[in-house]
């Protein structure tokens, strides 16, 4: 199963830790799949779209991210819209596939 746990500050997502794997399937696991792709492509439009460097590791079944609290306002805004994409089309993988996924946030 793949666990998202996202932190949020101030209703701002901060931190984000995606682990394991979904067991869909033995061969082209679509959970695992859409999990990658949206993850990487809301993280790539962070750092090469928005030119905002932040913190992140990756491992097989495992990513890590952390944003800055130091942003710009209008910076900060647009960050913070591209994460809360993120989180909603996990909520709604996990509302199509919740035996594979489980998403949960925490305010920190």
């Amino acid at each position: 199963m793949i666990k998202v746990e996202i932190e949020t500050k101030g209703g701002r997502i901060v931190k984000g830790i995606i682990s394991g794997h979904a067991e869909f399937a033995e061969s082209n696991d679509i959970v695992c799949a859409s999990v990658s792709a949206v993850s990487f492509a809301i993280l790539n439009g962070i750092e090469n779209v928005l030119g905002i460097p932040f913190g992140y590791e990756t491992a097989d079944g495992y990513l890590y991210f952390t944003m800055p609290d130091d942003l710009e306002p209008h910076l900060a805004d647009r960050v913070s819209d591209l994460l809360n994409t993120l989180y909603l089309y996990l909520l709604e993988l996990e509302k199509q596939y919740g035996k594979n996924i489980r998403v949960s946030k925490t305010e920190v």
